[in-house]
């Protein structure tokens, strides 16, 4: 039954990853770290992101912004792997409720008022190595991404698609860490093949979804998800 609830979990957060481009995983680890254990979901979410990702941006390769893509690559790597290693030292419980508490208020400001000033470029540039510290320690830094990214990829699709991008290599990264850890065990290996054919129909049911979302829906779900995230992070953590 633990399998079956998550199952279903993992097919709603994917159908949500394929409309915006993020949250996949973040609105599936609460569900999975209670009814699996926090080791065997993180690995079996790093797989599928990698694997759900990596198809979406395949589908869609013509819609990748490269330039910004590297760009965001760039930072966010390097600063994951300082917030991997942070993980190692510092207790996390407190700061990911404060994480939780600012994305909760970005959340919801952006839906009362939404946000009509550029952010300065050296301002972006801090959003990025924060999102990606955050992603090394929470693995959730997908929130902070979107404030880059709403501003960065106005056009929906590339929003999309460009973040999809981003997810598959920094899932692969876990991933394979993960697995050279012997994190991929029997029960682990197994819910991974019942996942594989719910990623590949969520992923088409979503991209169909997107289309009909207009780009004000479009932005306003993105808010709500941001507001749902830290939400989730504050409830969980």
């Amino acid at each position: 039954m633990e399998k079956v609830l998550f199952l279903a979990a993992f097919f709603f957060a994917y159908t949500v990853q394929a409309i915006t481009g993020f949250a996949g995983n973040i609105f599936a680890m609460p569900v999975g770290t209670m009814l699996l254990g926090l080791e065997s979901t993180v690995s079996v979410l790093n797989a599928m992101g990698f694997f759900a990702c990596g198809l979406l941006t395949v589908l869609n390769i013509k819609s990748v912004n490269w330039r910004e893509l590297g760009k965001i690559l760039a930072v966010m790597v390097v600063f994951m792997f300082v917030g991997i290693w942070l993980d190692t030292l510092m207790p996390l419980h407190v700061l990911l409720k404060v994480y939780g508490a600012v994305i909760v208020v970005i959340g919801a400001k952006n839906l009362i008022r939404p946000q009509t000033k550029f952010l300065p470029e050296w301002v972006l540039w801090i959003v990025l190595a924060l999102a990606g510290l955050i992603q090394g320690m929470f693995v959730s830094g997908g929130a902070l991404l979107v404030i880059y990214a709403v501003q960065k990829l106005r056009d929906r699709q590339q929003f999309r698609i460009t973040l999809s991008a981003t997810w598959t290599v920094l899932n692969f990264i876990y991933a394979a860490v993960a697995f050279q850890q012997g994190h991929f065990t029997g029960d682990v290996v197994q819910i991974i093949v019942f996942c594989i054919p719910l990623a590949v129909i969520a992923t088409f049911l979503g991209s169909k979804l997107q289309k009909r979302i207009s780009q004000e829906k479009f932005l306003k779900l993105t808010y709500v998800l941001i507001l749902c995230i830290g939400v989730l992070l504050l409830v969980t953590s």
